[in-house]
């Protein structure tokens, strides 16, 4: 996805790009179906707004909350008196349209086939190397930057990084059909007491759900597990999305996608550059992937839409290094607030904590939603409602009536909250907390 944007992004210009793609077919995939507002501005700052149109996207508006039969909606911020809206989309027909534009271009050539390796000389990348579809035969590719966007599992990753990429579970994947949501053109998280539960439309006659799996090993298929679902899961979702639940658990048609976490820890050489989930990579509740992705893809593509010289490697390795130095400041808080978010699912008391903080309304939802749909980039803000969060859950354990029992769970509160959000601050290289708690 952020190699296409690339294309479609540069392709405007007078560069001549090529892509290499291992598929050109639509792909059905689980992930990177939901893109915050914060996603939608960046394709609208590269002038690529228009490939949300044409196949049928869903406006998203905001989220609904779910838990122990209670619900409530957030609204997404509003821009200049305007509603800013997501979309909900199936990933493979928006990478397809994505393509359509980006190879549309004249500059840009499109080579499918599997890249093998990179062509370096004297520690300069000079290209790279690939083996065209049905053939097995070598062919090089030259060019001043290589840009490597070949997702989770990818081939050139070790070499340009020194990042670790750690599973913190999987999600398990169902596509309901006309599914009745309590909330129209809404996000849904469903906070069971098994796991976080996702629910949002991809299409006008689909609706994705992903549920949560913890552990290294992803749930298979089996009758144990649709037993699982439809006994322990189902029972707890509202009952207007069951109908369709139930149909679409005994149809059986189950996807399951790692979840990882990867902070950026990038190797700067000269003529090659990461992107996308090669570089970067945060859990996806919060739906915050395809988002950092475009941010990324506007960052780098702006800097090397500056260069007067496309030939001048000097200026090209600058772009790459000043990218890498710069793009923390505009996804940390993204990358942040989705782990620190599974976190917290994860604990029985942040979890109770987070759902009556966030039903308070007012800025209590309003500043964390912002951070959530990426309108809010502000890392500080994200620090200070996060432990406001814990702070809240400790009064209420405390309060009107203090005992040992509420004392020691609010001491653990607070200690959980800290090392959840400690670690993930140190991966995106936040420092000084000083300054940035009141």
């Amino acid at each position: 996805m952020a190699g296409a944007a690339m294309a479609a992004y540069l392709g405007k210009s007078n560069m001549r790009i090529a892509v290499i793609e291992k598929h050109l077919t639509e792909q059905d995939r689980i992930i990177g179906e939901l893109l915050q507002p914060g996603g939608v501005e960046m394709l609208q700052k590269m002038g690529l707004s228009n490939l949300l149109h044409g196949f049928d996207a869903q406006p998203i508006e905001g989220y609904g909350l779910f838990m122990n039969g209670e619900s409530f909606q957030i609204p997404y911020p509003k821009a200049n008196g305007q509603m800013l809206t997501g979309r909900g989309l199936r990933n493979g027909k928006f990478l397809q349209k994505m393509r359509e534009v980006a190879f549309a271009n004249p500059n840009v050539t499109v080579l499918e086939g599997t890249a093998v390796d990179m062509i370096e000389v004297d520690g300069v990348v000079k290209g790279i190397s690939y083996k065209p579809k049905g053939d097995t035969t070598l062919t090089e590719v030259y060019a001043t930057l290589t840009v490597m966007s070949d997702g989770i599992f990818s081939a050139f990753r070790n070499t340009l990084s020194e990042a670790e990429k750690k599973v913190s579970g999987h999600f398990l994947g169902l596509l309901l059909k006309n599914c009745a949501l309590p909330y129209q053109n809404h996000g849904h998280v469903i906070i069971t007491d098994k796991a976080p539960v996702l629910v949002y439309p991809v299409s006008s006659t689909e609706t994705r759900v992903l549920i949560d799996f913890k552990g290294t090993e992803p749930p298979r298929k089996s009758e144990e597990l649709t037993e699982y679902l439809n006994n322990q899961i189902a029972p707890q979702l509202p009952e207007s999305i069951k109908p369709s639940f139930y149909a679409a658990v005994a149809e059986g048609k189950f996807k399951v996608m790692p979840n990882h976490l990867m902070a950026a820890k990038p190797l700067v050489k000269n003529g090659a550059v990461l992107l996308g989930d090669s570089l970067n990579m945060r859990h996806p509740l919060t739906g915050g992937g395809m988002t950092v992705a475009f941010t990324d893809v506007y960052l780098l593509g702006t800097k090397l839409l500056n260069i007067t010289d496309y030939r001048n490697a000097e200026s090209v390795y600058a772009a790459v290094q000043q990218f890498y130095q710069g793009r923390n400041s505009q996804t940390s808080s993204i990358n942040i607030l989705a782990d620190a978010l599974y976190g917290v699912m994860s604990n029985n008391d942040l979890k109770q904590a987070c759902f009556n903080y966030l039903k308070r309304g007012g800025t209590y939802a309003g500043e964390p939603v912002s951070i959530l749909s990426a309108v809010s980039r502000d890392v500080s803000l994200l620090i200070r409602h996060f432990f406001a969060v814990a702070v809240y859950g400790v009064r209420n354990l405390l309060f009107p009536f203090p005992s040992y029992s509420g004392a020691k769970r609010a001491y653990r509160m607070l200690a959980d909250a800290t090392a959840i959000i400690a670690p993930l601050l140190k991966n995106e290289k936040v420092a000084n907390l000083q300054r940035i708690l009141p």
